[in-house]
């Protein structure tokens, strides 16, 4: 695994000690419930949130957009944000401030039904340009128009040189829906986060044809995935809030890093109650593969996530949102 300084975060990260107090209702917004924002379904079940005094609760927005979109206009106090979204703030000359970043590496699959794959005559181990070539003439569902799914299948256009037209993009909705519309062959595939590309695969339905947990496509890698975001109010007026935040989230990515899957298969089984225990393992070693042991922001992350996103937003400014001083030292 790639990951280091996993020794140093242990020393900095202290065991959490319950607060006798109420907890602090603290509302936070995400895309859809999946392992892109992993620390924050363990922190919940671990109880690290609860050991801050916080009552975390976690809205899926059933895609990217709307749940930067809810944190800029003060409906909420944090957001489990992707890079590309917190673009769409600074487009719109909004400030936000990354306080912590949990995964530097995309969780997004694309997997293609058995039949789909068949008929491309290409084998899913071949050079990443032939997958992505092979994806003319398919129909490929993504959770809404925009959102981080919807620009992976056009990352893959671009790669494989295909044309707007020679792919159907089609919004389906959550993750759950995506897989019932492959079942139903009403797609050839799908864009979106693991667990749910894994499951699809473990089920017999499909096979990855996209794996960038495993780093399979090196111009998004590093990358900026999801970190906590909020805005300069709350780190101004609330730094005692944010510090608790991060701390627990800190907790967490550094058990997902640490522990076997089958430790954290045993913390996260109530969150992901729908998911078969092989699938949840095999999902779990892959998003060991793209925790951030450090919390923080690179130049480099920003650069990628910057070229991704294709509108011409400066790699720089998105760095400079992130702010590291809530980090454990």
């Amino acid at each position: 695994m790639k990951r280091v300084l996993v020794a140093a975060l242990a020393l900095a990260l202290t065991a959490p000690v319950a607060h006798a107090a109420g907890l602090k209702t603290v509302k936070v917004t995400q895309a859809v419930a999946s392992f892109s924002f992993l620390p924050a379904d363990y922190a919940e079940e671990a109880g690290y949130f609860k050991a801050e005094g916080l009552n975390v609760e976690q809205i899926a927005t059933r895609g990217g957009g709307p749940d930067m979109a809810a944190l800029v206009s003060g409906n909420v106090d944090f957001n489990f944000g992707v890079g590309v979204y917190e673009i769409n703030a600074l487009i719109a000359k909004r400030k936000l401030v990354n306080v912590f970043n949990m995964e530097d590496r995309s969780t997004i699959g694309v997997v293609l039904s058995k039949a789909a794959a068949a008929r491309t005559g290409v084998s899913p181990n071949a050079p990443l340009v032939k997958r992505a070539a092979a994806l003319k003439g398919l129909t490929i569902g993504m959770t809404r128009p925009g959102s981080l799914t919807d620009k992976q299948i056009r990352q893959l256009m671009r790669i494989g040189g295909l044309k707007p037209n020679q792919v159907k993009i089609v919004a389906i909705g959550g993750p759950l829906s995506l897989i019932a519309a492959l079942e139903r062959h009403e797609i050839d595939g799908y864009a979106i986060s693991i667990p749910y590309d894994r499951y699809s695969v473990q089920k017999g339905l499909a096979v990855q044809w996209l794996d960038n947990p495993a780093g399979q496509d090196p111009a998004i890698n590093p990358f900026l995935m999801s970190s906590l975001i909020t805005t300069p109010r709350e780190v101004k007026t609330k730094p005692r809030l944010v510090r608790a935040m991060v701390a627990a989230l800190q907790h967490a990515v550094h058990d997902i890093i640490t522990r076997s899957p089958a430790e954290i298969a045993k913390v996260i089984a109530p969150k992901y109650g729908k998911v078969d225990p092989q699938t949840l393992l095999v999902a779990i070693k892959a998003a060991k593969e793209v925790m951030n042991p450090t919390g923080r922001v690179t130049l480099k992350m920003a650069e990628n996530t910057v070229r991704f996103d294709g509108r011409g937003v400066s790699a720089e400014a998105l760095y400079k949102t992130f702010d590291p001083q809530f980090l454990a030292k």
